[in-house]
């Protein structure tokens, strides 16, 4: 097959799946997420009702981030939490969900940062400090300096 024809074919692959809307099937991203739908997406960054406990899990994880990481990972735990967790949506919920988990995830990770430079006013992102300072942090509650 030579490279014509295989664009050719991916053009009409993707004829195929855009005209699955018309025909009032389901569209589902092919370039992001499996499972993502842009049915109704609209502007899809607004924060949803998502389960407790996944939300616990998320701030669980960027405390985790911080302790052995100071802050740094490679993001695989987060992001197989809240894939996890937006999979057993339907699929016009899950980039909502997603985006609302990453929020909570990434609002944590300020907090916690905010905490540790309290303490250590030149830690850095990534820079060793010493743990035992995050005995002090409670979950979700902002600290005055």
């Amino acid at each position: 097959m030579t490279i014509t024809q295989m664009v050719q074919n991916r053009q009409q692959q993707r004829i195929g799946e855009l005209s699955q809307k018309k025909q009032g099937k389901p569209h589902v991203n092919p370039y992001g997420v499996p499972g993502m739908s842009l049915n109704d997406g609209g502007d899809y960054r607004k924060m949803v009702p998502v389960d407790e406990g996944t939300a616990q899990q998320v701030r669980q994880i960027a405390f985790a981030h911080m302790k052995k990481g100071y802050g740094v990972s490679d993001g695989e735990d987060i992001s197989q939490v809240i894939r996890n967790y937006t999979m057993s949506l339907a699929p016009e919920q899950r980039l909502s969900a997603s985006w609302t988990l990453n929020e909570i995830f990434h609002s944590e990770a300020v907090r916690l940062g905010e905490f540790v430079h309290q303490h250590d006013p030149d830690w850095d992102w990534g820079k060793p400090f010493d743990v035992s300072i995050l005995d002090g942090y409670r979950q979700g509650v902002d600290i005055q300096a």
